[in-house]
This record gives C-alpha cells, structure tokens and sequence, in this order.
C-alpha cells in the first residue's frame, strides 16, 4: 500500500509549480506617445521576433528550451522627427516557481523542470508605455530618425 501511494505521490514530487501553474508564453502591451510608432522586438541572437505599431499586444516566448534558457528581448521605437528609443524587455521569477515549489517541496521543479520550461520567468512589467522625445532643430538634428 505505501508502495501504491508513492508511485501515486511520484509525478507531482517530479514536477514544478511553474510548469503546471506558469505558461512557456507571456503577452506584453506596448504603447508609445506619440501613438502609432513603429516598434520591433530582437532576441538574445539579433533575430526579429516582433514588428507592429503601437499600441499592440505581442506574445513571446520565454524561454529557448535549455536549461536555463531565457529568452532576452530588446525592444526598439523608431518614428521619424524623434529620437529612437531602444530597451531591453527584463525578467523576474515567478512567485509560483520562487514560493510554490516550497510549498510542494518541489527540489525537482527548482532544479530540473522549472529551468527547462520557462514559466519560471516572468516580464517585470506587462505594460511598457515610452514617451518618444521629439528631436530639436539645430546642428545635431541628422542624429534624429
């Protein structure tokens, strides 16, 4: 019987809390003042991941399936008579893969599931909202795109 209840016990010690809590994507809303700027997002290998204008809602994946494998994103505004702003998309762990892996004594899910699924990781900010700076006129306005 104390067999029958350890294998049944076995899959959820085996698993982590942001595996079955977390989701391998998240959604990020990006806006911009003025409205209407184009934007693209880059990964950690320079590769387009995203293009649209904002305001708009872009789903990216959060992590390239290694261990420990978060995905880094850049995010890049550009419209002409302002100046371009570029900033990188930042990560924190999740609450689920920080607190519910204690709660389930879930080593396996710290060290083995969590790191390769990439619900371990979520963005520090779901809405980014970036003012654009109009370029000046004078000497130094070429600069501007």
């Amino acid at each position: 019987m104390k067999k029958f209840i350890c294998l049944l016990l076995l899959p959820l010690l085996l698993t982590g809390c942001a595996a079955i809590v977390g989701n391998g994507e998240e959604t990020v809303f990006i806006d911009s003042t003025p409205a209407n700027v184009p934007f693209m997002i880059t990964d950690n290998e320079g590769q387009i991941t995203a293009i649209g204008t904002t305001p708009q809602s872009v789903t990216l994946r959060k992590s390239d399936g290694g261990y420990f494998g978060k995905q880094a994103y850049t995010l890049t505004l550009k419209q002409e008579g302002y100046y371009s702003a570029s900033m990188p998309l930042e990560y924190r762990f999740s609450r689920w893969y920080t607190f519910g892996n204690i709660i389930f004594f879930g080593v396996p899910g710290w060290l083995i599931v969590d790191p390769f699924f990439g619900g371990m990781y979520t963005f520090k900010e779901d809405k980014i909202h970036t003012w654009m700076r109009p370029c000046e006129r004078g000497p130094f306005n070429y600069m501007c795109s």
